[in-house]
């Protein structure tokens, strides 16, 4: 194997690997025994198959591609140490030449380790708030909880402007073109709660089952859909029920349903609660603070883009999951804030800046303060995450893998590392 190095603006390198044919053949045989696994080679079990008998089976160029996968880490990781560099994140790999009997070529880009220059820290001064719940704010979660045990009964009577459930078809059009999304079935309207298209609650007021209503509502100006926005919308309104919701009275009897031995009791339960929270936010508020004002006090060499890049590939990834597990099409999500992918990653990347600066500084302090995380430690904390997958064990195996472990590791570290940054800011 032999490599050229070539510096790049911004801490980056760009490294070219070249390996001959002969470098190759231990990773041609050992990728002619995974592909081996894969096929069914008639006269050879699974990952038996001689090399020949593979290559004849699947193609010379299928064997060279599956090999360079092989090749690629292992070499580069060699290339990286004879320059005794440090670098971070994942490079970018680019295949430069990759054919049967011919050296294979790639070139990595990566990014170098910037330099940190730590500050001082003891001097951080963030103090802890308390964490006060007010009485409305039980009183707020306690009127959720009675709405929760709410009882709905149809009523063949007219709906009531306050206190019952209208539930309707739908279908909203502007200028006589249906709305996309504006048909909905079996839409439920609480008559005693604000809804986002003001003057809806009214135009149902009185209402009864089979009614058919026709009317026009003004869209608020502030609406996601910038097309609608503050534009007057047709409705058409069939009604198919009214319900009158019966709460329970905010009783012991209430309270004792969930639980609870009295109104008092349960009304101590959700103080508690509230203020667990309340506390944990703080934490959280503190820890943010102090870390960005580390950051603040320390100085960083030129960042490579390649690490912004990848965080803001990250937060990409991040808001995708969010919108997927809120049931919503990232497409879908992108049309309603009137962005695209690309407005949306020069959005990410004043705060993926300041993430990059935030693990490059955790990195530095972790390894000035010998802040480690231990073979137990990283145990008991694959053993916590399997307990928050015990009804997956599709992840078990995943949770268990060594990448699983290394990032685990990472995380015990970061939690470590900043619980020292928070010592010292006391």
């Amino acid at each position: 194997m032999q490599h050229t190095l070539k510096k790049l603006p911004k801490s980056t390198i760009e490294l070219t690997v070249e390996l001959s044919p002969a470098d190759m053949q231990s990773y041609l045989r050992k990728a002619a025994a995974v592909l081996s696994e894969q096929s069914t080679i008639p006269g050879f079990r699974p990952g038996k198959a001689p090399f020949e008998q593979v290559v004849s089976r699947v193609g010379a160029q299928r064997v060279w591609e599956e090999a360079a996968q092989l090749a690629v880490p292992k070499n580069y990781s060699v290339a990286i140490a004879e320059e005794h560099l440090e670098t971070i994140g994942s490079p970018e790999i680019a295949v430069i030449k990759l054919a049967a009997d011919n050296p294979f070529i790639f070139k990595a880009t990566a990014a170098l380790l910037p330099e940190v220059t730590l500050g001082d820290y003891a001097s951080i001064k963030i103090e802890q708030k308390p964490a006060a719940v007010k009485e409305e704010h039980i009183d707020k979660v306690l009127a959720d909880l009675r709405k929760m045990q709410t009882r709905e009964t149809v009523v063949n009577r007219p709906a009531n402007p306050t206190g019952d459930k209208v539930v309707v078809d739908m279908a909203m059009s502007l200028d006589t073109v249906p709305l996309d999304g504006g048909t909905t079935k079996d839409h439920g309207v609480y008559m005693d709660e604000e809804y986002y298209i003001p003057g809806l609650k009214e135009k149902l007021a009185g209402v009864k089952k089979g009614d058919i209503k026709e009317f026009q509502l003004k869209f608020p100006k502030e609406h996601y859909q910038k097309m609608i926005a503050g534009k007057d919308v047709d409705f058409k309104i069939e009604v198919k029920d009214v319900f009158e919701l019966q709460a329970p009275d905010l009783d012991d009897e209430f309270a004792k349903k969930l639980g609870q031995g009295s109104l008092a009791a349960l009304r101590g339960i959700v103080r508690g609660n509230l203020e667990q929270e309340a506390a944990q936010k703080e934490t959280e508020r503190r820890e943010l603070a102090i870390m960005e004002e580390a950051v603040a006090r320390t100085k960083f060499s030129e960042l490579p883009e390649i690490l912004i890049n990848e965080e803001t590939h990250k937060m990409m990834g991040e808001l995708e999951d969010g919108a997927v597990r809120q049931g919503l099409e990232f497409h879908d999500y992108l049309t309603r804030i009137n962005k695209t992918r690309d407005q949306l990653r020069l959005d990410f990347a004043p705060d993926a800046v300041k993430r990059v600066k935030t693990a490059l500084l955790l990195r530095r302090l972790a390894a000035t303060q010998q802040i480690t995380v231990s073979e137990p430690e990283i145990d008991a904390e694959v053993e916590r995450v399997l307990a928050l997958y015990k009804d997956a064990p599709e992840q078990h195996e995943h949770i268990r893998s060594p990448g699983a472990r290394q990032y685990l590791s990472g995380m015990l570290r970061n939690r470590k590392t900043i619980q020292w940054l928070k010592e010292q800011a006391r």
